[in-house]
């Protein structure tokens, strides 16, 4: 038997880990849903520790309460995986800290965590996750921060015209289903101590994703075009670099249609 203790197994990709740790009987997993950035209190006697809570608001508008939040939540975890040295701690990153632009609260949070997580190299096992722009089940209800992959098909279900920002037309950003991140979140429990890049190394502009979700609905609604007021902090490019031994199971054009037809 295999344990597992997962922060964030209500959100948006921890349910979609526990659905798939699930399927084997012989795991036993424990969602934690207490405040992750007060003390564990609980005895670890778990395998595989992950963390996935986190403030994921890239707008969040008080930048001390997002650095609170994902910083002390993550020294929290490091404090208790290590009370187990067989424990190992697999967290999520965010590729939004890549790019030449002014970074985010949340961007630099995530930052300050993987510089955390190379201090403790020699000291734990340890592996981060920098997830790219991650779409599927389970994440309609991030509301505004959903992808637009999904905030696309909620408005052409709705008949309404799929808004996009004008200036961010050829915007090429790198997508993945989160089946795709489940498995590399399953691969990570071989991986040697690191930072890994999971996305799908293809970058796609948000015009091309807009056809591949028209295309799938069946719809061909012209788009209602707005100003992008965060300029400033957009990323224009993004690709994930692959070279740890990552592929993943679905293209993009694929897993638009497998969300789509099943969920």
């Amino acid at each position: 038997m295999r344990t597992f203790f997962i922060t964030g197994g209500c959100g948006f990709i921890g349910r979609n880990l526990i659905n798939k740790l699930s399927e084997d009987p012989d795991n036993f997993y424990f969602p934690y849903e207490s405040n992750v950035c007060e003390e564990i209190k609980i005895k670890n006697d778990f395998d595989i520790i992950y963390h996935l809570a986190a403030n994921t608001d890239t707008r969040f508008p008080n930048d001390i309460e997002m650095f609170e939040n994902n910083i002390l939540s993550f020294l929290q975890i490091i404090k208790f995986t290590l009370k187990n040295s067989k424990s190992k701690l697999i967290y999520a990153s965010s590729a939004s800290q890549y790019g030449n632009y002014k970074k985010t609260a949340y961007a630099i949070s995530k930052i300050v965590c993987d510089d955390l997580a190379k201090f403790f190299f020699d000291k734990m096992k340890i592996v981060g996750l920098r997830f790219f722009n991650v779409f599927g089940k389970y994440e309609s209800k991030k509301g505004k921060m959903a992808s637009m992959i999904t905030q696309w098909k909620e408005q052409l279900k709705n008949n309404e015209r799929p808004t996009c920002f004008f200036e961010g037309r050829q915007v090429k950003r790198d997508h993945i289903y989160v089946k795709d991140v489940v498995k590399a979140l399953v691969m990570a429990q071989k991986l040697k101590n690191g930072i890994y890049d999971v996305g799908s190394g293809k970058s796609t502009s948000f015009d091309e994703v807009l056809k591949l979700v028209q295309k799938t609905l069946g719809t061909h609604k012209k788009p209602n075009f707005i100003p992008n007021p965060y300029l400033a902090s957009y990323q224009k490019f993004t690709k994930a670099n692959l070279n740890w031994g990552f592929k993943p199971d679905f293209t993009l054009q694929e897993g638009i249609k497998d969300y789509f037809q099943n969920y």
